[in-house]
């Protein structure tokens, strides 16, 4: 791969501890094509869910076995209320999650027959999420088998340079260090994330992502180009077409098998959580990223008991296809 998976260490704490965004998502199923102002197109059918980067993993985690924990923040409102009584129910930490003052995130998302999605957000409360919240929780942290840091182009507040030694803490305890920027200006701007990607052990950004960050368009030379930017481990999501990473100079393709996609809404997040889990199991980057395609097959297929589905990904995993190219 672009670089080594650290050992894991031997953490009497947390197995994971994500730092991320939560919101409510409505989601508008069925929608043909986006509508220009002042028109109108028709869903055929419409559901609303606990969703966001971090919301999304940690639930994800925490069916694949992993014990979690989760730093976010919500409003003090009732969308805020839900958000806490369901990720405690599902086992999920929330020793962590921030109440502030003001509205919970919401999200409209608009999914294609084909479960592609885009997405109109308000960030409310979350806007003001900061490094700071997580100062009390460092040492759990530091003691947990892995850290991820993702959503931060929804994260406004959270500082990239604050951020980057708070990993680099981590990292030299021994903790697996995971990042997932999103979409966001950071993105475009590609720089700005060089002093995270030279911290983290492994990288995971879809592929308009990654070549927003390199300005380069095929998924190899992505790959190289971010793998001399991050000494760790580069996977990128390729949406139908699966991920890929790079084992030394051989493209490594990894294909999901055929199933009927409900939608798609957090699918990469599924797939994060699936590789963190194999990871601690063995290190071995293909196998985590077959564990990710498998899990997120049977969450994207779903339209009730997604999160439920999830830890049956062993039942895909043997038609899960591996390339190298």
């Amino acid at each position: 791969m672009n670089g080594p998976v650290p050992e894991t260490p031997d953490a009497s704490g947390i197995d994971l501890w994500v730092v991320g965004n939560v919101l409510i998502d409505l989601m508008m199923k069925g929608v043909p094509e986006m509508p220009r102002w002042g028109e109108e197109v028709l869903a055929s059918g419409r559901s609303e869910q606990i969703g966001g980067q971090g919301a999304n993993l940690a639930r994800a985690a925490v069916h694949l076995g992993l014990s979690t924990e989760l730093a976010a923040v919500v409003g003090d409102d009732a969308p805020g209320d839900r958000i806490r009584a369901t990720l405690e129910a599902e086992g999920i930490g929330a020793h962590a999650l921030k109440t502030a003052t003001g509205r919970t995130a919401y999200a409209v998302a608009a999914v294609r027959p084909d479960g592609e999605r885009a997405f109109i957000t308000d960030l409310g409360a979350s806007a003001s999420f900061s490094v700071d919240d997580l100062s009390r929780h460092e040492e759990s942290m530091h003691s947990s088998a892995a850290l991820a840091l993702v959503g931060t182009s929804n994260l406004p507040g959270i500082d990239l340079a604050a951020a980057a030694s708070l990993l680099e803490r981590a990292q030299t305890r021994g903790v697996l260090t995971v990042f997932d920027p999103g979409w966001g200006d950071e993105i475009t701007s590609g720089r700005k994330l060089d002093q995270i990607l030279h911290v983290i052990d492994v990288l995971l950004p879809n592929l308009d992502e990654a070549r927003a960050l390199t300005g380069q368009r095929e998924v190899g030379a992505t790959l190289r180009a971010l793998g001399d930017r991050c000494p760790g481990t580069v996977i990128v999501t390729c949406g139908e077409e699966g991920s890929a990473t790079l084992d030394g100079d051989t493209l490594v393709r990894v294909e999901s098998p055929s199933v009927e996609v409900d939608n798609a809404v957090g699918a990469g997040d599924v797939f994060a959580a699936g590789v963190i889990s194999g990871l601690l199991d063995d290190r071995d980057p293909v196998a985590a990223m077959v564990r990710g395609t498998a899990a997120a097959a049977n969450y994207i297929s779903r339209s009730e008991a997604r999160y439920e589905a999830i830890g049956d990904w062993r039942d895909l995993e043997s038609e899960v296809k591996i390339r190298r190219l």
